[in-house]
């Protein structure tokens, strides 16, 4: 019986660590292809590629407050965002887009997010953090995923 109520919040509060998914594109010539990251060959782009991602966020329970996006090499790739205008209208001031920092107002528990990124060099080892926070006051209220987005020289015809 004590595991049972060992999980219980008996203060009524309820706490949620944010999900975060995506999906990334390769739009070449009008033909798509879906970009995994996860296993090789299929995630290596060149340079010159735009890769289109499309992220979604989620919190059960609580509102979410903050997402970054931060490449671990700067200069490697160019984060291309909606329109300012469209930006400021989710976003607080509190916001820094060059750097990948958006913060919001936390009045919303989901979020749909596109931007475009594009291979500027070769780097081989080059990965991208995605991290959400919510406001919840736990310890759980942050998730955080890594990708590595080798880049290769373009292929020269």
């Amino acid at each position: 019986m004590g595991l049972v109520f060992s999980s219980c919040n008996l203060l009524g509060e309820s706490e949620s660590t944010p999900q975060f998914d995506f999906r990334a594109m390769r739009i070449v010539d009008g033909d798509t292809t879906f970009v995994n990251f996860n296993h090789a060959p299929f995630d290596t782009i060149s340079v010159g590629d735009i890769i289109h991602f499309q992220t979604w966020m989620f919190s059960e329970f609580n509102n979410l407050q903050e997402f970054r996006i931060t490449p671990s090499r700067t200069g490697s790739v160019e984060f291309v965002w909606r329109p300012r205008n469209e930006l400021d209208s989710v976003f607080t001031s509190a916001s820094d887009y060059d750097r990948g920092i958006f913060v919001m107002p936390g009045t919303s528990p989901m979020l749909t997010f596109p931007f475009q990124y594009v291979a500027l060099e070769a780097y081989a080892d080059l990965m991208l953090t995605f991290s959400v926070r919510n406001t919840g006051s736990q310890g759980y209220n942050t998730t955080a995923r890594t990708i590595r987005t080798p880049i290769k020289k373009a292929e020269t015809e």
